[in-house]
């Protein structure tokens, strides 16, 4: 007979992992729920696929608890609650009541010492205990009646945690492991433990001596030095921190055991109404339609509802007409194959935004001149999940997509704030909480609607196509009032949706590349490579591969006796780091760093540009991501451009390869001339800073001239290139130690170098101290135009997550303004050039540069449109300046002065 069974929720914990886990949900009166939500997916998951007969939750008081009392810094370091997680915690807790769970709290003490005591009590009663949390802390309590489910990510990955599991993970009875807190502490409790003890350490003496008491009753026989006087000199310290992380068993309980006795499954329709009033529908139909059934099934999400018809060709006019009487049409194509340049169209679905069509291609159909007649129709409005792709499948076939374009990829890109999968998909189950109809492959893996089987039946690819439609439609409207509360919609309407047009057609468009100049770089590449193949044979005495890391180890670290790196189970690193580090100490280093660059060049450049080149265009078609980067920069693949090399003779000479249609044509490039400095400017309202874009001086000798107390025309190339590299590593939060290895000077010279940049520039210092305590607040950054990234890794414990978004903090307002402006310019100026095709057309955008195939005849006329539209994008409270270059290849152009530009 089974024991009876006993849960206990650490409700702040996986409240915690709820709200970073789910996007964005919130009531029409602008509550957030979406912590509130996950709690209530994962209580009554509990509930009804464990049916405890006890069940209880364990809540922190919030105020100071006995720890603090024996050391005030406990948790000092802990950051404040997030306000849109803390005003869900009444609503939780109502929660709470409605289905019946006891919620405890103690003052002076902590949820997990509730947890601790009635966990223990309840297992010496005879009871099963299940401890439901995100907190390892939990892991002491664990012993053969106690288990944890410990939600190691999100709200839906647990392990279950049991003796076994504890001793595979560190080796450890459960109740060594606040030895082990003694000697590590924990960073996340601001628990200090011993200096310079990680958990290898710790754990390797707690192997060897049992226990702390262990430890310390024969300290003196531990051989390393080091180790064994940081235990001395911290001995109180290590005590200190394992009673700070020792969990309390034998508080006096609030209730029995017995008041936590699940008489009754939960009132379905209280949870119900609770569902309605914080507008949780797809929980709610959930609910509704379980009626009066004993169990609720919560192992998936409830499918999308929708209803579809299939067009004959006597509903043809029909269909056409209702679109056209609404004036929108939602597109989505069916393909086969994994290509859609050659798939096979298997379908075409439609909707007026009231009714689903789908109109089979089955049998080498094509698409009737109806339909046609819609997609080309400017004057109808085009929905779809990618419309980009759309585009281009519906190109391929002959047809043009026209018309004001709306995209729910798009959306939700800017929706999302960077966290989450943008597949459709993915959107339903988490904005509208509901499932669409896939096509799984006989392995389990769900198939994209370009990748179908050419065999599918008419039935399968309806079902399909009418979930895809139904979950676009759904998801407009969500979006749409999303964007407008988030303050996204003009970026939305005036900047990402026509965008999508612009890159389409530059993609199509593509740019010309010749493969001889790569060809013949890359024999000049593969004849240096034999050279220093040689060089390096000669230099180590030895013949071996040059690209295998192990035998490159050998030579180097057991051969030459160049000081190694540690060993790891594979052998020495051999890394580019490594070797930099290395570079003077043998002449073979700088010549190997070459070898793997010149094979790098080839590879990655020549190879992969040459293989790209389209046989029918003569051009290379990159597909630019619009939805991919978080800070709202584009970026590009097959080729990378972005990747090319700026300022190097290698990346001039693959750039050489970039030319013109003809010799009637050149390649104009228009780059905004220290964008990301001039947005720091406008933002941080710095006076010397701003004086310095006003006046056109050059930035970077402007402020070597202030930090180093000269006149700027005593500054050094050194010295600029040193203020160069603090006003670029500003914004990316560069450290002192950071710095110090760019320029190549100590630390203590480097931090002296920012502290006199920021004495320089006052309220840059300012601007950046404020920007990270207003995202701490909120949990996120914005950009000028109302881009927003999400950054909860801001709360994270982990000091690496952390600082790293802290440093985002900083980069994105200002790198994603750039972003923002680059884009809304060139939606202005594709614009002009959709209207004057004459002009030019628009080929490339990388980081602050547009680039431009321009006839000779007209590329001063292009430069004037160009120059107005950047500089002019935005307003800021410093100017945008734009240089110009020309020339008959992308790597050899020259530059355009201003008042060229008329003569």
């Amino acid at each position: 007979m089974s024991k009876p069974k006993l849960i206990i929720i650490d409700t702040f914990s996986l409240a915690n992992r709820a709200f970073f886990a789910l996007p964005p949900l919130g009531t029409s009166d602008g509550q957030p729920t979406n912590a509130v939500y996950g709690m209530a997916m994962m209580l009554l998951r509990l509930l009804d696929e464990t049916k405890p007969d006890y069940m209880l939750a364990a809540l922190d008081t919030g105020l100071p608890t006995f720890r603090h009392r024996e050391y005030p810094e406990y948790k000092g370091q802990r950051l404040k609650m997030e306000d849109s997680l803390r005003t869900q915690i009444p609503i939780i807790k109502e929660l709470l009541g409605i289905l019946e769970i006891p919620a405890l709290e103690e003052p002076g003490f902590e949820a997990d010492d509730l947890i601790g005591t009635y966990a223990k009590g309840a297992a010496k009663q005879g009871l099963e205990v299940e401890l439901v949390t995100g907190d390892r802390d939990a892991f002491q309590l664990v012993e053969p009646g106690i288990k944890v489910k410990y939600t190691r990510k999100g709200i839906t990955e647990v392990d279950l945690v049991d003796c076994e599991y504890i001793q595979n993970r560190y080796q450890l009875a459960p109740e060594q492991l606040i030895d082990l807190k003694g000697l590590m502490g924990d960073s996340s409790d601001n628990i200090p433990g011993v200096p310079g003890f990680g958990e290898k350490t710790a754990l390797k003496y707690l192997h060897q001596f049992g226990s702390l008491d262990g430890i310390y009753e024969s300290v003196t026989k531990i051989e390393r030095n080091r180790d064994r006087e940081l235990l001395i000199k911290y001995r109180d310290q290590a005590y200190l921190s394992k009673k700070l992380a020792t969990i309390i068993t034998d508080l006096k309980p609030a209730i029995n055991i017995e008041e936590c006795c699940r008489k009754n499954t939960y009132d379905r329709q209280k949870v119900l109404d609770f569902c309605i009033k914080y507008e949780f529908k797809s929980l709610a139909k959930k609910l509704a339609d379980a009626g009066n059934q004993p169990e609720v099934e919560l192992n998936s999400l409830p499918q999308l509802d929708f209803s579809i018809g299939v067009i004959k060709e006597a509903d043809l006019e029909q269909v056409t007409h209702q679109l056209e009487s609404a004036g929108v049409c939602v597109v989505q194509f069916l393909t086969a194959g994994a290509n859609w340049t050659g798939s096979k169209l298997l379908g075409l679905g439609l909707s007026d935004l009231n009714q689903n069509w789908f109109y089979p291609l089955s049998n080498s159909k094509t698409l009737p001149e109806s339909l046609i007649r819609v997609l080309n129709d400017g004057a109808i409005a085009k929905i779809g999940h990618d419309l980009k792709k759309q585009m281009q499948i519906a190109k391929v076939n002959g047809v043009e997509i026209r018309g004001n374009l709306d995209d729910t990829l798009i959306a939700g890109y800017l929706v999302n704030a960077g966290l989450g999968s943008l597949e459709l998909e993915e959107l339903a189950k988490n904005y509208l909480h509901k499932t669409i109809p896939v096509w799984t492959s006989e392995r389990g893996k769900s198939r994209s609607v370009l990748e179908l089987p050419a065999e599918l039946s008419e039935a399968v690819l309806t079902k399909i196509t009418g979930g895809r439609l139904q979950a676009i439609r759904e998801l407009r409207g969500t979006f749409q009032d999303n964007m407008a509360t988030l303050g996204l919609a003009n970026l939305y309407q005036d900047v990402e949706a026509p965008l999508i047009n612009i890159l389409f057609t530059m993609e199509e468009t593509g740019v010309k590349v010749d493969p001889e100049v790569l060809r013949t770089f890359g024999n000049e590449l593969r004849s240096r490579q034999h050279q220093l193949e040689t060089e390096i044979y000669d230099l180590t005495g030895s013949e071996f591969n040059i690209n295998s890391p192990k035998q490159l180890g050998v030579i180097l670290f057991e051969k030459l006796g160049l000081k190694a790196p540690k060993k790891t189970k594979t052998g020495y690193s051999t890394d580019a780091q490594v070797l930099e580090v290395l570079i003077d100490e043998h002449p073979v280093v700088a010549l190997i760093l070459e070898y793997r660059q010149n094979i790098k060049l080839q590879t990655t450049y020549i190879d992969s540009l040459i293989a790209l080149i389209n046989p029918k265009t003569g051009r290379v078609h990159t597909t630019f991501n619009q939805a991919v980067t978080t800070t709202g920069r584009l970026s590009s693949t097959e080729p990378n451009l972005q990747n090319i090399p700026v300022r190097s003779e290698e990346g001039r000479m693959i750039r050489k390869a970039f030319v013109p249609k003809d010799s009637e044509h050149l390649l104009l490039a228009a780059d905004y001339s220290q964008i990301e400095l001039r947005v720091m400017a406008h933002f941080s309202g710095d006076g010397a800073f701003r004086e310095a874009f006003l006046k056109g001086e050059d930035i970077h000798r402007f402020t070597a001239a202030a930090v180093n107390g000269v006149e700027p025309e005593q500054v050094t190339g050194e010295m600029r290139d040193q203020a160069k590299a603090v006003n670029f590593g500003i914004i990316y939060g560069i450290s002192g130690f950071g710095l110090a290895k760019n320029i190549g000077v100590t630390r203590k010279q480097a931090e002296s170098f920012i502290e006199a940049y920021f004495n320089q520039y006052p309220g840059v210092e300012k601007y950046v101290n404020e920007l990270i305590e207003q995202a701490r607040g909120s949990g996120e950054v914005h950009t000028m135009l109302g881009r927003i990234r999400k950054l909860p890794d801001l709360y994270s414990r982990n000091f690496t997550l952390r600082s790293f978004a802290e440093r985002m903090a900083r980069n994105t307002p200002i790198q994603g303004t750039a972003a923002d402006i680059i884009k809304l310019a060139m939606v202005k100026i594709g614009r002009i050039l959709a209207d004057r095709p004459e002009l030019g057309q628009l080929l490339l955008q990388v980081h602050d540069e547009l680039v431009f195939e321009v006839r000779e005849a007209n590329w001063r006329e292009l430069a004037n449109i160009v120059k107005k539209e950047m500089e002019q994008a935005v307003t800021l409270n410093v100017p945008l300046v734009v240089d110009f270059k020309i020339g008959s290849n992308w790597g050899e152009m020259s530059s355009c002065k201003l008042e060229e530009l008329n003569a």
